[in-house]
């Protein structure tokens, strides 16, 4: 505690976008500016506490460490003056939620010094008090009426074509001016591949994966691509520009990132962002979701750095590569759930598949006993597991009324479309394509004709009957080349379309896992992707014994489901 007239003080900088020069803005001339001030104010201080947040709004609502740290200090009396740049660098919130912060400080004898604006703020006197409240409400409304602007503008951007956000690793930003309705002119940034710089080098990392997936080679991964990135001197983006993060180097999230990245392929994205401990929305982006058209096909809106059918290749060898580096390993794992990084030990550890016969089982490969860990193994029967999850999926397909479900089912659809595209030859997607585009024109020429002949009756002109006769052939034409079009379509099937087959997983009143059944008969891998359909994780808690023998699979199993759903407790999902 601060006794006496000992002036220790705290200087509080803020800089919203972290950078790296001495602008006004930046936290170093702040310090600079507030320690000079000092004696102006007559202070000659005992101690000097420095408080900074970097990269941290004080508009929006969001954690300031320091400026908490701050307040506790000062509410703790281990500071009793606090100097600033400018109010507006303490805090851009209302006044009301500002004051409500700093009064029990300020009736403590707190006293609050702007340097830049040359004024001091203390309980003893109601008129500084008063442009405090003023100026606190200025800064909060300047920021929000910016935010509107900038909001408003990021609108008409998008709305005129525009992109609005941080260009993807392989991208550019390139100003173009384009015209809104009334005919204003608009400058607005159009995503564009890099092709100097990122572009080639994103087209090598997808070549490096094409070539493990064409020769079948189990060793290839992320993480070696990475190395070779390195080995041949390609730069991150960071050591190229040379900014905060300049001695960033490749790795394998990084890859793994652009490769998984749609916009490389030209498709339209839409952000999907983590979640915290908390539940709350993270700013981190979790993954990129394609943005479809009505009949479920995704949307091309920027030009590609590689084809759409080598990236829909690639995203197949993201999702069921080995983790690689092993020559011995031959690439094919042993159960339905190995080397997915989707079954785990209630420890954390990956679980591993083993055995023969009746005897597969999935085992925890933890190697030492962490302090909360479970002590000896962990294993659980390979077929029964597998059994099990396979029913809870179908019990879930059953349960149609059921909101949670649905959401379930409706992030099943959407990987299910995905897993699609990436099946379907490239020879049927260019012919459906085609087939598509000429209908749009045909029902285009249909829809001339008829307005010429329209036009033509409506002014009362001479029709004769040859004329006539040409219009009925015309017209019979279209119809007859748009009813060819349509049976072609149906027959190669719209690959595009998003929707569960039920009809194919499902039989009414039988065993959906039955002899006879879907889940009998399918193969190995069309088994694991319809796991990858439904599931993000599971866990195996360890086996305890009740009357003499273990706790069924069902008790020990549990499921996180796809988006994120809980369907811990709804008995619909059950063992069917």
């Amino acid at each position: 505690m601060i006794r006496g007239m000992a002036h220790h003080v705290g200087i509080y900088t803020r800089q919203s976008e972290q950078r790296a020069s001495k602008s006004e803005a930046s936290t170093e001339t702040q310090w600079d500016d507030c320690v000079s001030g000092l004696p102006h104010w007559g202070l000659e201080p005992q101690h000097i506490e420095r408080y900074e947040d970097l990269g941290i709004s004080a508009f929006k609502d969001v954690d300031r460490p320091d400026y908490r740290r701050l307040l506790a200090d000062a509410g703790a009396g281990r500071i009793n003056v606090i100097v600033v740049h400018y109010m507006s660098r303490f805090s851009r919130r209302t006044a009301q939620e500002t004051y409500d912060d700093l009064s029990p400080l300020l009736r403590n004898g707190v006293r609050l010094i702007s340097v830049g604006e040359g004024r001091e703020f203390h309980a003893n006197n109601l008129f500084a008090l008063f442009e405090l409240l003023f100026k606190l409400q200025a800064s909060h409304e300047e920021s929000l009426n910016k935010s509107l602007a900038v909001r408003a503008a990021k609108d008409l951007e998008a709305r005129l074509g525009g992109y609005t956000g941080k260009a993807p690793f392989g991208f550019t930003l390139v100003r173009e001016t384009r015209r809104t309705d009334s005919g204003k002119p608009v400058s607005v940034k159009i995503l564009t591949p890099d092709t100097e710089h990122e572009a080639p080098i994103v087209r090598r990392i997808a070549e490096l994966a094409d070539n493990w997936i064409t020769e079948n080679d189990p060793t290839g991964s992320v993480w070696k691509i990475a190395r070779t990135l390195e080995k041949e001197g390609h730069k991150t983006r960071g050591q190229r520009m040379a900014k905060a993060r300049g001695d960033a180097r490749w790795d394998d999230k990084t890859v793994k990132r652009v490769l998984a990245d749609p916009r490389i392929a030209g498709f339209d994205v839409e952000s999907v962002y983590g979640t915290r401990k908390d539940g709350t929305r993270s700013t981190t982006v979790a993954e990129y979701r394609l943005v479809r058209r009505a009949d479920g096909s995704p949307v091309q809106r920027y030009t590609p750095i590689i084809p759409a059918e080598q990236w829909y290749w690639i995203q197949g060898w993201l999702s069921d590569r080995h983790p690689g580096g092993n020559p011995h390993w031959d690439g094919k794992p042993s159960g339905l759930l190995s080397a997915m990084k989707l079954l785990f030990c209630e420890c954390g550890a990956t679980m591993t598949h083993g055995g023969s016969g009746f005897k597969k089982h999935y085992r925890c490969r933890r190697r030492a006993i962490k302090p909360g860990q479970h002590e000896g193994e962990v294993t659980i029967g390979a077929k029964g597991i597998e059994q099990h999850l396979a029913r809870r999926i179908f019990a879930v397909m059953r349960a149609a009324d059921d909101e949670s479900a649905l959401a379930v089912l409706a992030e099943a659809a959407n990987r299910y479309a995905v897993q699609r595209e990436r099946t379907v030859a490239l020879e049927v997607t260019q012919e459906r394509d085609r087939l598509l585009s000429e209908r749009a024109r045909l029902r285009r020429s249909r829809e001339a004709h008829h307005a010429d002949r329209e036009r033509v009756m409506l002014k009362g002109g001479f029709v004769d009957d040859f004329a006539r006769e040409s219009w009925g052939e015309t017209e019979q034409a279209l119809a007859e080349r748009m009813r060819s079009i349509d049976a072609r379509i149906a027959e190669i099937g719209d690959s595009k379309a998003v929707g569960l087959p039920y009809e194919v997983w499902l039989t009414a009143d039988t065993d959906p896992t039955g002899p006879g059944s879907w889940w009998d008969s399918a193969d190995f891998q069309t088994k694991r992707a319809f796991f990858r359909l439904f599931f993000d994780r599971v866990s195996v808690s360890k086996a305890r014994r009740w009357a003499g023998r273990g706790f069924p699979v069902e008790t020990r199993v549990t499921i996180e489901w796809a988006g994120g759903v809980d369907l811990s407790d709804r008995p619909m999902v059950g063992v069917a």
